[in-house]
């Protein structure tokens, strides 16, 4: 193997040769030929890799059939992969109805074992809604519809559980969210004290009882001017600590009707000049006719309605995975492009897809527009302290084992997100078990109490069964993501990693290394590997997957994999995932990476 690189830096390497691999008699020789390579495998190091079914489904633009699956898991033995992780999802409908043709999951278990692999199912309990990207709130919800309607929109992509049972997701924080009455003032703040070229001729209000077709507001409204204080933190638009001077503008004595929620602020200045900036959570404020601050999230923007119906029309297998866009009623708006516009007239989306931090300009974009109120639930995070939670998670795990896994792996990251994670997880039940307590300790305690509750119990069951669980230990458990991105895990848990290690896994995974810088992924994965060697379990370093390609050069897998082999603590590696090193050709064929097979040979084995 090549010399011993510092195990605390990632250095670039040249790459490893290209191409592809395809399953014809002309290329099994280099299958024979790398498998023999298993034997030289370095003690207690295992490959694994995973496969999160719908983004292999999204490449392709297919179901699998059986040769494809077969070959799937003859090129992951070829590359000395021993245990397969299949990612469980029930938020697409794949799993309904055999759309395959065959049971989708028991087809992967039994094509596995036939080579030779291990098969676990990977369930992500708090995977309830994708990404929460919402649709206009005119578009039909027939009663029973697997969606649900909020403050931002109807949320298409969900769990029928969670369609079923929204209010048993995190819950806010009593007294942050609800909106009571009408908005009688906005005010404008600009990062600093600076004039500004905005004036008021150059505003306009805009408002709706729905997330889209404003209308103008006619009503009275006063315009004044002035720099006021206002708290802040030092970052990008100000250097103080405590606070600072601000410019801001107020639109007042405003008769806005009570129900409508949605306000847009025209801006006539709209170009790359834009003088007006501020961070998002502090360029607008509220206020109620007793002078009381309203709570409202920022849009994220316009959704382009011929952008937005091209995705959903989008011909392909995809599309047909999303239940909510299948129903009759919105089939019949979709397929009428003008039926299709009415609904998005104006449509404004707050996904919550942005940090609060982030700049925006209004004299640049032309617009802020408002929801009054929050989320009462942040949508897809289910809270384990209520029994029906949990037993829906264990029925995910049962529906794994009676197909015939060798083990579940269980992880807590997800795809839901919220711009103010801190306010989640005040369920009733849990105040109720504080005694009361609203404060971080005692939430973070019950909610990460009720999270280990359910681990236990999928344990015993597993182990009823005769089966192996894994845990997914995240590296943001222990430090921020460096990249500023918004949390998409459940916040306000306390994450009691030692008692998952030493009472509850037999092995763990190690994910989100890619979240943090290379100075701070050493003490992370220490402290991780300190605790699992004490407890003598294997803990599996999991790969980037945003960079790795079928045809190479796949630079950072290299550097990964020159990382796990100068970290003999840990138990082995794990590629993921199988969409980005694998293909089916336009011919319908299977086609794996030669270039990682190469890299794993030379590095790994």
């Amino acid at each position: 193997m090549p010399s011993k690189i510092n195990r605390r830096s990632f250095l670039g390497r040249a790459a490893c040769g290209m191409g592809t691999i395809a399953f014809s008699s002309a290329t099994l020789s280099f299958y024979k030929e790398s498998s023999s390579a298993k034997s030289t495998m370095p003690k207690g190091k295992k490959l694994l890799a995973t496969t999160d079914y719908p983004d292999n489904i999204g490449i392709c633009d297919c179901l699998y059939n059986r040769a494809q699956m077969d070959s799937l898991h003859k090129y992951l033995a070829s590359i000395g992969v021993t245990r397969h992780q299949w990612i469980i999802d029930t938020m697409w409908n794949i799993y309904d109805d055999n759309q395959s043709g065959f049971d989708t999951l028991a087809e992967a278990v039994e094509s596995a074992h036939a080579h030779g692999l291990e098969f676990y199912a990977e369930i992500k309990p708090f995977e309830g809604a994708g990404g929460i990207n919402a649709l206009p709130h005119s578009l039909p919800l027939p009663k029973g519809a697997i969606a649900v309607k909020d403050i931002r929109g109807i949320i298409p992509r969900m769990r029928p559980f969670v369609a079923s049972h929204p209010h048993m997701c995190l819950k806010r924080r009593p007294g942050s969210y609800e909106f009571r009455g009408p908005v009688t003032s906005i005010r404008l703040i600009k990062g600093d004290d600076q004039p500004t070229r905005i004036r008021p001729e150059h505003l306009s209000i805009w408002t709706s009882s729905s997330n889209n077709r404003f209308s103008r507001y006619e009503g009275p409204l006063s315009f004044r001017e002035s720099v006021e204080w206002r708290p802040t933190f030092p970052g990008a638009t100000t250097t103080s600590v405590i606070g600072n001077q601000y410019r801001i503008l107020h639109l007042e004595g405003l008769k806005i009707p009570a129900d409508h929620k949605y306000i847009l602020i025209r801006c006539s200045l709209s170009d790359g000049r834009g003088d007006f900036t501020n961070e998002r959570g502090n360029i607008v404020e509220l206020e109620g006719p007793d002078h009381e601050n309203i709570p409202f999230i920022l849009s994220t923007g316009f959704v382009n309605y011929k952008d937005e119906r091209e995705r959903w029309t989008r011909p392909g297998i995809r599309n047909q995975l999303c239940r909510y866009t299948q129903l009759p009623e919105v089939q019949a708006i979709l397929n009428d492009p003008e039926k299709w516009k009415e609904h998005f007239q104006d449509f404004c989306s707050f996904n919550e897809g942005s940090p609060l931090t982030d700049l925006y300009t209004l004299d640049k974009e032309g617009y802020i527009a408002v929801a009054c109120g929050k989320p009462e639930y942040n949508l897809g995070h289910l809270h384990p302290i209520y029994p029906e939670v949990r037993e829906h998670w264990l029925d995910e795990v049962r529906y794994c084992l009676d197909r015939g896994v060798d083990g579940i792996n269980i992880r807590q990251a997800n795809h839901t997100r919220s711009a103010e994670p801190w306010e989640y997880g005040f369920n009733d039940p849990v105040i109720e078990a504080t005694g009361g307590r609203t404060d971080y300790p005692s939430i973070m305690r019950v909610n990460g109490d009720a999270y280990t509750q359910f681990l236990r119990e999928a344990r015993d069951l597993i182990k009823s069964r005769g089966k192996s669980l894994t845990i997914h230990l995240n590296a943001q458990i222990l430090a921020p993501d460096d990249r500023g991105l918004i949390l998409r895990y459940p916040p306000n848990f306390e994450w009691q990693c030692e008692t998952w290690v030493n009472e509850i896994a037999d092995d763990l995974e190690f994910r989100k290394y890619w979240t943090l810088r290379p100075w701070n992924l050493p003490p992370v994965l220490d402290k991780f590997i300190s605790v699992t060697k004490a407890a003598n379990k294997p803990l599996y370093f999991q790969s980037r997957f945003r960079e790795l390609t079928v045809e190479g050069p796949n630079n950072r897998l290299r550097e990964e994999l020159e990382l796990i082999r100068n970290y003999p603590e840990l138990g082995g590696f794990v590629l993921y995932e199988t969409a980005y090193v694998t293909r089916i050709n336009q011919n319908g064929e299977f086609e794996g990476s030669s270039d990682v097979a190469n890299l794993i040979k030379t590095l790994f084995f």
